[in-house]
């Protein structure tokens, strides 16, 4: 969470504020309080109660954002216990460096950016401790508001055309604690919710409010939490989706804040990504309200690995499959190093190209889970009842007939197109056997089959 300190002494200086904003800017640039330095200097103010995991978890992150961003700034920080009375001593030496006493919270604040304020210029880090089981909690927090230093570092003074989206900040800060925390080797026994169940709720939500559309009232932090949303969870899902239609490195990577500031944030979000504000809320919209879960899903990163999702992309490919290292590490979850990761006789690239999971291919029938009363479910394939076998009635194909449900080599009758063949790699497209014609099973609300010789789509009856 970001706490933004307003000073308002009289109109007078409300109105000169203005003037001089620019000024003052420029007087922050030219100290670098915008650069990464490979050294900052850093003051930490702990309670006497604080526990020592919380300190060392401190630590880490301090070393390890350091590490993804090649240094940092130099700022204060403040860690509270639990004890009001252990706590009041840091309120004491915070009031010092802010002029006032701060409230309680976990929050990024700063001192002396304001065109008015006479104070050094300073980045503080205030960290309340908090009732939540799991230190891993704690963990994430630190996470969160230390990468806000990196966010808010290159829009120096904050001018208003300059001033960032809620959503983009949060989100951004969300996400980044959600794969800290997920790829951080420690011994907690909980975890931070993955982002699979991040994007599960997504749509959930606009499957539970039809009406609701993501966009201008995100921006602000009245509406970054929508009624029946919470904790950034939406903003951190709008986050990975920008994530997935550009890439990790360009949508977390803070330096594109600079042109925030130059240009204001609407304009740089437009340079930076490609693609208007206006236009990414619409494409997020339609991407959630439009696609199954199991789509949605999909966009989740094969690995949380933050120091390889911050570095630049790897467009290499070492396995000359067709696809870059970055995209098979990161989106399909393939090796590297060879073509065909699933060693099914197709290229990793082709079944990409193909709409085909290169990572993996459908199970066994016998790895069916039962679902009720004689029907069962298998990954990839669908739902299906049973209990009149060999006929089996496929929820979105409808009845079809196999005398041995083998889906390595699985023919089947459907009694609109006679006898059909499939298998665990290529499925959902079949090969109509009479006609000698290839056939694309589309399992939607409504139910197709397209036909590629006759380039017809026939409806399920």
């Amino acid at each position: 969470m970001i706490f933004y300190k307003l000073i308002v002494s009289s109109l007078f200086l409300v109105l000169i504020s203005k003037i001089v904003a620019t000024e003052k800017g420029n007087d922050l640039k030219e100290i670098g309080w915008d650069q990464i330095v490979t050294n900052p200097s850093i003051t930490k103010h702990f309670a006497s109660d604080v526990e020592e995991i919380r300190k060392t978890d401190l630590e880490q992150v301090i070393s390890d954002f350091h590490t993804f961003f090649g240094g940092g700034y130099s700022h204060s920080i403040f860690v509270t216990g639990a004890s009001s009375t252990a706590y009041q001593p840091l309120l004491s030496t915070a009031a010092s460096i802010f002029g006032y006493t701060p409230q309680l919270g976990s929050y990024l604040s700063s001192v002396g950016i304001d065109a008015n304020d006479p104070k050094d210029p300073q980045f503080v880090i205030f960290i309340e401790k908090e009732s939540m089981d799991g230190h891993e909690h704690q963990l994430a927090v630190f996470a969160h508001e230390y990468y806000h230093i990196y966010q808010n570092a290159p829009l120096l003074d904050q001018p208003e055309s300059a001033k960032p989206y809620t959503w983009v900040m949060e989100g951004a800060a969300a996400l980044v604690e959600t794969l800290y925390v997920k790829s951080t080797p420690n011994n907690y026994p909980y975890k931070q919710e993955n982002l699979g169940d991040l994007l599960a709720l997504t749509k959930d939500y606009y499957d539970q409010y039809p009406d609701f559309n993501f966009g201008t009232e995100q921006e602000t932090h009245e509406g970054i939490n929508p009624e029946g949303m919470q904790n950034y969870n939406l903003a951190t899902v709008a986050m990975t989706y920008l994530c997935h239609l550009t890439n990790f490195r360009k949508a977390l990577w803070p330096d594109w804040y600079s042109l925030a500031y130059k240009n204001g944030f609407a304009p740089a979000f437009t340079e930076h990504f490609g693609m208007s504000k206006s236009q990414f809320y619409n494409n997020f919209n339609n991407f959630i309200r439009y696609n199954s879960k199991e789509t949605i899903l999909e966009i989740e990163p094969k690995t949380y690995q933050l120091d390889y999702l911050l570095a630049e992309p790897d467009l290499d490919d070492n396995d000359s499959d067709g696809l870059s290292n970055y995209d098979e590490i990161v989106r399909y979850g393939t090796s590297i190093s060879s073509t065909d990761s699933d060693a099914d006789g197709f290229s990793d690239g082709r079944e990409v190209e193909l709409g085909l999971n290169p990572s993996g291919t459908i199970s066994s029938f016998e790895n069916s889970e039962y679902v009720a009363f004689n029907w069962k479910k298998l990954p990839d394939f669908g739902s299906y009842f049973e209990e009149l076998s060999p006929w089996y009635y496929h929820q979105g194909m409808g009845w079809f007939y196999s005398f041995n449900l083998d889906i390595s080599d699985f023919w089947f009758y459907l009694p609109d197109f006679g006898w059909c063949w499939s298998n665990h790699v290529i499925f959902p497209y079949i090969y109509e056997n009479s006609k000698e014609n290839w056939l694309f099973f589309n399992q939607t609300s409504e139910d197709t089959f397209y036909r590629y010789g006759e380039k017809t789509w026939t409806p399920v009856d």
